[in-house]
């Protein structure tokens, strides 16, 4: 007899999960999600005649097998991208990867000379500072110097995190990968070329906007007999001792009473705790975990095209945003043919000027941007706008995060046939290429008869190794 699997949430990770796990036949899948949709923010929606994702997102990876799995899944619905980004920098796009030559044009001599000097002496002093490196500032400190942290690593991680300073090193090694001095200054000089493990030359994108690949998952997952309940809400995980034998909730259709073999959660930690602790100091645990909410503000212009790249970033903090993102530069059957759309985004904290202000103030500053970048000559050429607000999306990883997901992890792996996976369900920064392979690598142990703890404690290895590459 099949095992039955609820798996909570019907983003990427979730079902990622549920397709591998329907693809053993071994399982009965049941993905219960309480939006309308799949695919959470790694989707799209339609506005205007665009086609429009959630912010800037691409299908690569540098992990084995998963691009060949993408590949299998989607088939032909798949364009190939060369990638273009950029960092803008003092009014001028710099090609990313950073290289020092890059930095002349746009700082003259004297700060392009501190910039050097400053890359020599990180790497003349590294080799012989034995102190450990804990936190975001010291990592970026000793592996780029100080005139670059300052102008570039500091105000972006600021803009995005919150002070580096504050940050743990897991931030920095997650997004730029441990490598020595040398190798970092032959790559910033040009003399030693990026590899496709540092630096996406091309990347993968589903020719119906990012929703393809949840809907094709989706497609893969009720094709094979699998079910997704949307719409839904879980209201009560039922228990038998140290196992959950069935969820509970309610759904447009009226209530289910789901019998569960194995739970699988890519819900936030703090719902999930709420399901599942009794005890009140648990529960707070979860809710000291520290996130940044998510901003992204579209406007549309009235012009075919407006950048020469994909998305490019901007660390100075004169700009509210960290990041804009043009659709129709991937694929321009996106939009209409005569204009196109621009997303600006953004996180901040919950006490944020950003995250309190009106639709109209985030517009017009994000308006007056562009414009001071000079990609928009004038306001009036961006005849329209959209602010979409996520709350409590992206983790971040204060100084002591480890401890509170370790004390977490203790207490959740109380339940026997519980598992996490996902972002949001782990804490942990990851990419969809990332969630693609953690629902591969759940299935495979759930198919070779691993226990749960097992299968968590072997992910968490692997999921501490994961790599953003840009």
């Amino acid at each position: 007899m099949k095992k039955q699997v609820v798996i909570l949430g019907a983003g990427i990770a979730g079902l990622s999960a549920g397709y591998f796990l329907q693809k053993t036949g071994k399982f009965d899948v049941t993905l219960i999600e309480k939006q309308d949709r799949v695919g959470g923010l790694c989707g799209s929606f339609e506005h205007e005649g665009f086609v429009l994702d959630y912010g800037a997102h691409k299908l690569y990876s540098t992990i084995p097998g998963v691009l060949d799995g993408i590949r299998e899944v989607m088939g032909d619905r798949l364009a190939m991208v060369r990638k273009s980004h950029k960092i803008f920098l003092k009014g001028h796009a710099l090609d990313y990867p950073l290289k020092l030559g890059n930095f002349f044009k746009a700082l003259g001599l004297v700060d392009f000379l501190k910039m050097g000097f400053g890359y020599a002496a990180a790497l003349f002093t590294g080799g012989f500072d034995r102190r450990p490196v804990r936190s975001y500032k010291d990592y970026m400190l000793r592996r780029f110097g100080r005139p670059t942290y300052e102008m570039v690593f500091d105000p972006l991680a600021d803009k995005v995190w919150g002070d580096p300073s504050t940050l743990h090193v897991n931030m920095a090694l997650t997004r730029f990968p441990a490598s020595n001095g040398l190798d970092i200054v032959l790559k910033l000089l040009g003399i030693k070329k990026e590899t496709k493990d540092s630096n996406a030359e091309f990347f993968y994108y589903p020719k119906e906007g990012f929703r393809g690949f949840g809907l094709r998952l989706k497609e893969m997952i009720e094709g094979s007999g699998g079910k997704i309940i949307t719409g839904a809400s879980v209201e009560r995980l039922r228990r038998r001792g140290d196992s959950v034998e069935a969820v509970e909730g309610t759904c447009m259709t009226g209530k289910f009473d789901l019998p569960c073999d194995v739970l699988i959660s890519t819900i936030p930690l703090q719902m999930l705790s709420r399901l599942v602790f009794e005890d009140k100091s648990a529960v707070h645990m979860a809710d000291d975990l520290e996130f940044r909410h998510l901003i992204m503000v579209y406007l549309f212009i009235d012009k075919p095209l407006v950048l020469k790249d994909q998305w490019i970033f901007f660390p100075e903090r004169k700009y509210l945003f960290s990041r804009i993102f043009e659709q129709k530069q991937i694929l321009e059957t996106l939009g209409p043919k005569n204009k196109t759309a621009i997303c600006c985004d953004l996180t901040c904290p919950e006490e944020s000027w950003a995250w309190k202000a009106d639709d109209k103030a985030l517009l017009d500053r994000c308006a007056q941007g562009l414009q001071d970048a000079g990609f928009v000559s004038e306001k009036k050429s961006i005849y329209s706008g959209k602010v979409l607000r996520v709350k409590n999306f992206y983790p971040r990883y204060g100084a002591d995060y480890s401890q509170r997901i370790t004390s977490m992890t203790a207490q959740l792996q109380k339940v026997n046939n519980l598992l996490l996976t996902g972002r949001l369900g782990m804490y942990n920064y990851n990419n969809s290429d990332h969630c693609f392979d953690m629902g591969r690598f759940i299935a495979d142990g759930l198919a070779g008869g691993e226990s749960a703890g097992k299968i968590w404690n072997d992910l968490a290895a692997r999921v501490a190794e994961y790599r953003i590459v840009d």
